[in-house]
């Protein structure tokens, strides 16, 4: 995600991103009247305000105050990241009882870890959280305890897990729009959460090019995403109920049908999850265009990708 952000920030205008800047906003504006964001140096009038704030969003807070906010998903969830081990390994995600542990090589040659438990909200470790990892995690398989040793206590974060269980009736008031976690914040146990995001802002896009209705433009928005992220965020909870069961008999039955959709091939596993996956953006008007300058133009942008 780093790498996704460093990306991101290489091809804006320099001097065109302020972080660290305090923003509230103060009104979403209408078809008439522009949304205004004030912030420590005064007002800002704005033909587009977009929300990405986060699971605890300000914005979504102020276009729909009386929503109910995110809940516990019933987890908590541990994350470090340490340097290139002296052995190679390979990723891997493994479920037990009532937890989940994954492992990813990060660009740099760094390890990523997580791992979660089924646990009541709010708790934390007596002495350290690595410590926590020890209790939970170190007769589980390898490199796992050698990834636990190799962190320092201080580099291990713990956070519960929330979602947004009730969706919300629409991405959009006024001139205002929401995307990634403010809209949709959803279980990671699909890896989705970040993945939507970047569809909205592909979406938002499309349906708000400049000088379009932007009233018209946000309603296809979130005519497009809220069913759809609705869905995803359905589908997270299931898998992430599925991934921390703590009976033996169900974890056996959990266990033999991933060990029957495996041995089906990974066409099979794909399959299930197409409905994800093949999600495609909107075309410009331009790529369905029945004239030929229309049709070369699509066919010159697809073989630039």
């Amino acid at each position: 995600r780093a790498t996704l952000v460093d990306l991101l920030v290489s091809a804006l205008p320099e001097k065109s991103l302020r972080t660290g800047a305090r923003a509230r906003l103060t009104d979403p504006g209408t078809a008439d009247r522009p949304a205004v964001v004030t912030t420590d140096d005064g007002d800002i009038e704005a033909d587009l305000v977009v929300g990405a704030d986060g699971i605890d969003s300000a914005v979504r807070a102020a276009l729909f105050p009386a929503h109910p906010g995110p809940v516990y998903a019933g987890f908590t969830a541990w994350r470090f990241v340490i340097p290139a081990p002296d052995r190679p390994f390979a990723p891997h995600e493994t479920w037990g009882r009532g937890g989940v542990w994954g492992t990813h090589p990060l660009k740099d040659g760094r390890v990523y870890a997580y791992a979660t438990a089924r646990l009541p909200e709010g708790g934390r470790a007596p002495d350290s959280e690595k410590a926590e990892l020890r209790r939970r995690f170190a007769d589980w398989h390898d490199p796992i305890p050698d990834l636990i040793d190799a962190v320092r206590t201080e580099d291990v974060l713990r956070n519960d897990v929330r979602h947004l269980t009730t969706p919300l009736p629409a991405y959009h008031r006024g001139r205002v729009a929401l995307i990634g976690d403010a809209a949709h914040a959803m279980a990671p146990s699909l890896g989705q959460g970040g993945n939507q995001a970047i569809e909205d802002a592909v979406v938002l896009a499309h349906h708000v090019p400049r000088g379009a209705d932007l009233g018209a433009g946000l309603a296809a928005y979130s005519a497009a995403r809220v069913p759809r992220t609705t869905e995803i965020v359905r589908r997270a909870a299931r898998a992430a109920r599925l991934t921390h069961l703590t009976s033996g008999p169900l974890i056996g039955v959990r266990d033999a049908l991933v060990s029957t959709v495996t041995r089906l091939g990974p066409d099979f596993v794909m399959r299930s999850f197409s409905s994800i996956a093949d999600w495609r953006p909107p075309q410009p008007p331009y790529a369905a265009g029945t004239t030929t300058g229309a049709t070369e133009r699509h066919q010159a942008g697809d073989s630039r990708r």
